[in-house]
C-alpha cells in the first residue's frame, strides 16, 4: 500500500471553490482555506467567504494517483519534483491550517466604508442665504437699471441735451 499525503494544485484565479468540489468528485479529499470578510457599507452589513491561498487548492493524494486532477477545469497544474511526483505538504503544516480554519482565525471585519448618501458622522451644511430662487430674476430694465455702461459715450442727440 502506498502512502498518502496532502499537495496542493495550481488554480485558475477566482476557480478555486469550482477545482475544490470536482477534486472531491474525483475521489481525492480537498481542502480550501478560506476565510470570513465582513463589512459594513452605509450601515448595512456584507459578508464574504475568500480564499486564504488564492490560486491554490490542497488535496489529498498518493504516489501517482492524481494524474487527472491537471485536466479538471479551473485547474491550472500540480506542481512536481523532477522524478514526476507531487510535491508534498508538511503534515504540520496542514493540521496549522486546519486547525486555524476551524477556529476562525484568519477571519477579519473591515472598517465600515460609507458612500457620499450616507455617513451617520456626517454634519450637514448650514443653508445659503438667499440660497436657490423660485422664480427668474427681472431683467435689468425691468428692475428699472440702464442699460448703458456709465463710462459710455451718449450719441443720441434728445439725450444729449438731457445731459447739459
Amino acid at each position: 500500500m502506498t502512502e498518502r499525503y496532502w499537495t496542493v494544485a495550481q488554480t485558475v484565479s477566482k476557480m478555486e471553490h469550482i477545482a475544490r468540489r470536482d477534486i472531491e468528485k474525483g475521489g481525492h479529499g480537498a481542502f480550501l482555506p478560506t476565510y470570513a470578510r465582513h463589512w459594513k457599507v452605509d450601515g448595512r452589513p456584507h459578508a464574504k467567504e475568500c480564499p486564504l491561498f488564492t490560486g491554490y487548492v490542497f488535496f489529498m493524494t498518493e504516489a501517482e494517483d492524481w494524474a487527472g486532477i491537471p485536466d479538471i477545469h479551473g485547474v491550472y497544474r500540480v506542481p512536481a519534483n523532477p522524478n514526476g511526483k507531487a510535491q508534498r505538504v508538511k503534515d504540520c503544516e496542514m493540521a496549522r491550517l486546519v486547525l486555524g480554519h476551524a477556529s476562525g482565525d484568519h477571519n477579519r471585519t473591515d472598517a465600515p466604508r460609507y458612500t457620499r448618501y450616507y455617513n451617520p458622522d456626517r454634519v450637514p451644511k448650514p443653508k445659503r442665504k438667499g440660497g436657490r430662487r423660485s422664480r427668474p430674476r427681472r431683467s435689468k430694465a425691468a428692475r428699472g437699471q440702464p442699460r448703458h455702461h456709465p463710462d459710455m459715450q451718449i450719441t443720441d442727440d434728445a439725450a444729449l441735451h438731457a445731459q447739459r
